[in-house]
């Protein structure tokens, strides 16, 4: 997760009105779930929700998503890949429409449950992961648990694993996340979630899936799998994807929300670093782009799009080259 509230679509504070609203409405059930728009298999327990494409040739592209964020952030990105590579964004336990039975712990454990998720849908690698926020510690902790199946990296403005010790601004704002993800919890629980609550730019994702990507996120159960995740991210996956050393020779791409980087420079300065992790670096900052635009806007989302045709198309030179 990078920094701020506004990361994840989330207001601050909740004033005498609305603790008077919870006891109110204390009794009230969860929003019903709205349609899935993908598949579902069961996996390691969980009945875990995805959308797959398949097609083309060269290694197969998984998403691994923001905190709080479902599959559907990626939309853009899958339809400007169908037909020339293999696609598959899922939803994690407890996010989006998967299920929270007995989810993972550690980001090793993560890893494992995406490669069983792959194995059961039958999609072979290598595999590029793209990871946006969170996302990205869990890619780059890919590259160490299943190193001989990957063939590139992208990082969405991607967490970093010393954000909080280098970033003043991300240090002071974690309670202020953590109270946020929790009132978040609690409307959804009590159904005092309004239209205004928009849930950052997931508004912004093609027509047909705005309408359930935000009833979704009306559920608590998101908020449920952001606050423990929000946990693990600090106590546990920071640390595990800071021990990974990817392969010099593995392609790296980062893309920049120039927004956040504007206003953090300590964020701008290590999303660089993650560019120079191996020898065959790529970043590129975009200037107009906050940290869920960069996916879920469609003009913005093209540039992810590049950077994954380049990692992919770098390891096909990789192998044309080979003697």
């Amino acid at each position: 997760m990078s920094r701020g509230l506004r990361y994840l679509g989330i207001s601050a504070t909740v004033g005498a009105a609305a603790t008077a609203a919870l006891a109110a409405v204390r009794s009230r059930a969860p929003e019903d779930w709205p349609p899935a728009p993908g598949d579902f298999v069961e996996v390691g327990g969980e009945r875990i929700h995805h959308l797959v494409e398949r097609g083309g040739r060269g290694p197969t592209v998984v998403f691994e998503s923001a905190l709080s964020c479902p599959c559907t952030e990626w939309a853009w990105v899958l339809r400007a890949l169908k037909g020339t590579a293999s696609c598959l964004a899922y939803d994690r336990p407890g996010n989006g429409w998967s299920s929270q039975r007995n989810p993972p712990i550690t980001a090793a454990e993560v890893n494992d449950l995406t490669v069983a998720l792959l194995r059961k849908l039958d999609m072979s690698g290598p595999y590029v992961l793209v990871g946006h926020s969170v996302g990205g510690l869990l890619a780059r902790t890919f590259a160490g648990r299943h190193a001989d199946e990957l063939a590139g990296i992208v990082l969405v403005d991607s967490s970093h694993p010393d954000q909080l010790e280098r970033s003043a601004l991300q240090r002071e704002g974690m309670p202020l996340v953590k109270q946020g993800i929790s009132t978040m919890y609690w409307r959804a629980r009590l159904r005092i979630l309004g239209d205004d609550d928009g849930f950052g730019a997931i508004s912004e994702l093609p027509g047909e899936l705005v309408e359930p990507s935000g009833r979704v996120m009306r559920r608590p159960e998101p908020w449920a799998a952001a606050r423990r995740e929000f946990g693990l991210w600090h106590t546990r996956w920071a640390a595990e994807a800071h021990a990974v050393t990817p392969a010099p020779t593995l392609p790296v791409g980062v893309v920049t929300a120039g927004q956040q980087a504007s206003m953090d420079l300590a964020h701008g300065r290590m999303q660089a670093e993650l560019a120079g992790l191996t020898q065959v670096g790529r970043h590129e900052v975009v200037r107009t782009a906050e940290h869920d635009s960069l996916v879920m806007r469609e003009e913005l989302a093209t540039h992810v799009i590049d950077l994954v045709r380049w990692a992919r198309e770098c390891h096909a030179e990789s192998l044309r080259s080979r003697p």
